[in-house]
């Protein structure tokens, strides 16, 4: 793992292997090591793998830090200045998962740097607007975007439950239904036993990844959604490069239904959307080879 100091933040970051570039972006609530077992079968297969701990989480922490600097525009810059250092110009891939994608999709809307093709994995380009969440309620509890809007108060409950957190994120399947609960304590809170995509060493490994640093800066990233929306409209236009939309279909969090398939076909000109029947979110631990078809092609 290496530092590199950019756009008023240090990130941890690794790069390997020889050949095209391919750009690894993780989400919420992950880290830069995610992607490992991608990042082996890809360095084999003759290609020059960057991962990054993106703006906020454990190894790039800010050391002092409001909401603001984690907004889409700051976290654009990371990786623009840091495709641009580290000269990532060979047919370059980027590819994201949850907020990764959102960063990934800003980045290439932003056209400072060359993309030769983006995959955005349970995703997409932008969240809606803090009201459309505010509006949602379950058994009188909000959607958890609600509750991470207030930050600290959202990361204490965090912080105090770790590994419930953890092993409640990392559920197989567990969002299956029309009308999942999505409140901050069903979704990351009240772990009941159902299998999880990680095996116990790598939910042990993630729960002491952040146990020394809190969670609130990752979801800092949440409480950003309606500025984000503002910012975006500066850039916001289609884009001309190959993008494919991959969907898990039991992932509730991030529902592919016919509005948001008809937003994605309209974003670009080179448009691919594929949903994976059964899947839940974390298709890069539990559909490895499907996110990796969609590299080479």
């Amino acid at each position: 793992m290496e530092k590199i100091n950019l756009n008023n933040v240090s990130l941890s970051y690794e790069t390997k292997g020889q050949g095209s570039d391919v750009l690894l972006l993780h989400g919420f609530p992950s880290s830069m090591y995610m992607w490992n077992e991608i990042k082996k079968e890809l360095i084999e297969n003759g290609y020059k793998v960057t991962i990054v701990e993106q703006r906020g989480y454990p190894l790039s922490r800010l050391k002092n830090f409001d909401v603001l600097s984690f907004n889409i525009e700051e976290l654009s810059k990371d990786i623009e200045e840091l495709i641009i250092k580290l000269n990532l110009d060979q047919n370059l891939t980027i590819v994201g998962h949850d907020w990764g994608s959102i960063v990934a999709w800003a980045v290439t809307s932003r056209e400072n740097v060359n993309i030769n093709k983006v995959v955005s994995i349970c995703g997409g380009t932008e969240f809606p607007l803090s009201a459309v969440y505010s509006n949602l309620t379950y058994k009188e509890k909000p959607h958890y975007i609600s509750s991470f809007q207030n930050v600290r108060e959202s990361a204490n409950i965090i912080d105090n439950n770790l590994e419930s957190f953890f092993r409640s994120a990392y559920r197989r399947n567990n969002q299956i239904g029309e009308n999942v609960d999505l409140s901050l304590e069903n979704v990351f809170i009240n772990y009941i036993s159902e299998s999880c995509v990680l095996n116990e060493n790598e939910i042990i490994d993630l729960i002491q990844h952040f146990d020394e640093s809190s969670i609130d800066q990752p979801i800092a990233w949440y409480a950003n959604i309606d500025l984000n929306s503002e910012l975006s409209s500066a850039w916001r236009k289609e884009v001309n490069i190959p993008v494919h939309f991959i969907f898990g279909e039991v992932d509730a969090a991030v529902k592919l239904n016919d509005k948001m398939r008809e937003r994605l076909m309209s974003s670009g000109t080179n448009v691919k959307i594929t949903e994976i029947l059964g899947a839940g979110h974390w298709l890069p631990i539990t559909h490895r080879e499907s996110v990796l078809k969609e590299i080479y092609v």
